[in-house]
C-alpha cells in the first residue's frame, strides 16, 4: 500500500511538469525530501525572486525553487568532493594546481545560476527573434475575421517548438480555465521580461479597455517588432570588427610577423651578420 501510494504521489508530481533533464532526472528521487524542507524554510521573497528567474528561464513547469536551491547546494558538496579527492587521494603539492582544485568548489555552487542566466539570455534572444513572425501570423488571423484567442491558436501553429510557442500556449491553457485575457497576457509580459512583449500587452490591454480596433494595433506592433530586429541586426553587424581586433591582434598579427621576419632572419644568420655582433 504504501509503494502504491507513493507511486501515486511521483504520477501526480510528474503531471504538472515537462521533461525533466537527464541528471535532474537522475538525482531527483534521492534529493525530493530535502527539496520539501528547504521549501518550507524559504521566505517568500526568495522563492518569488527564485520563481521569476525559472520562469524567465522556462523552467516553471521542469523544476521548483526549493529544487534549485538544492541542486546548487548538491553541485557546492560535489566540488568539495572533488577538490578534496584531488588534493588529499591524488597527493597534488603543487600550489597552482591546490589553488585550481580549491576554486572548484566556489565555483560549483555558482555554476546552477550562471547556468540560469545564461539559459535565460538565450530563451530571451530567441524569443526576440520568433516574435515579428508570430505577430505577422496572428495580423493576418485576425484580418481574415478570427477572433484573438483563434488567432494566436493559428499562429502558434505555425511556430516550431520554443519560446513563444510555449508562452502562447500557456496564455491559452490559462484562459480556457477562466482567466480573464489582460491577466493571461500580463503574466506572459512578466515571464519573458522582454519590453517588445511588455509594449505588446500594453498596447493589447488599451485597445481593449478603449475599445479600438486590435486588427490595427497588431499590426502597427508587427511593424515596430521587425524594425527593431532590424536594427539589433545591424547594430550587432556594426559590433563585429570591434570584437574581432583582439582576436586580430592577439592571433593573426603575430604570424604575420613571423612569416614575413623568418626569411629575414634566416638570411641575416647566413651572412654573419650576428657573428658580427
Amino acid at each position: 500500500m504504501l509503494r502504491r501510494r507513493s507511486r501515486e504521489s511521483t504520477q501526480r508530481d510528474a503531471a504538472w511538469r515537462d521533461q525533466l533533464p537527464p541528471l535532474i532526472r537522475l538525482l531527483r528521487p534521492a534529493f525530493r525530501w530535502y527539496a520539501t524542507e528547504v521549501d518550507q524554510s524559504m521566505l517568500g521573497h526568495k522563492r518569488d525572486v527564485m520563481q521569476t528567474q525559472l520562469n524567465a528561464a522556462g523552467l516553471a513547469y521542469v523544476i521548483t525553487p526549493a529544487e534549485f536551491l538544492v541542486v546548487r547546494r548538491l553541485a557546492f558538496i560535489a566540488g568539495i568532493g572533488v577538490a578534496l579527492y584531488v588534493i588529499v587521494v591524488l597527493g597534488v603539492t603543487d600550489p597552482m594546481y591546490v589553488v585550481a582544485a580549491s576554486s572548484l568548489a566556489p565555483f560549483s555552487y555558482m555554476y546552477p545560476d550562471l547556468w540560469l542566466r545564461d539559459t535565460t539570455r538565450r530563451r530571451q534572444t530567441r524569443f526576440e527573434k520568433e516574435f515579428p513572425f508570430f505577430l505577422d501570423v496572428l495580423v493576418l488571423g485576425m484580418k481574415a475575421g478570427l477572433t484573438f484567442t483563434a488567432a494566436v491558436e493559428q499562429s502558434i501553429e505555425q511556430l516550431r517548438d520554443g519560446p513563444v510557442r510555449q508562452e502562447f500556449s500557456r496564455y491559452l491553457r490559462e484562459t480556457r480555465t477562466g482567466v480573464t485575457r489582460r491577466v493571461a497576457l500580463d503574466r506572459v509580459a512578466a515571464r519573458v521580461m522582454i519590453p517588445g512583449v511588455t509594449n505588446f500587452v500594453a498596447s493589447v490591454s488599451q485597445a481593449e479597455e478603449t475599445g479600438g480596433s486590435l486588427g490595427d494595433v497588431l499590426a502597427d506592433q508587427a511593424r515596430q517588432r521587425r524594425q527593431e530586429r532590424f536594427l539589433r541586426a545591424e547594430k550587432l553587424a556594426n559590433q563585429a570588427p570591434v570584437k574581432m581586433l583582439f582576436p586580430l591582434i592577439a592571433l593573426l598579427f603575430p604570424i604575420t610577423f613571423i612569416i614575413i621576419g623568418f626569411p629575414i632572419v634566416i638570411q641575416l644568420i647566413e651572412s654573419g651578420a650576428f657573428d658580427i655582433m
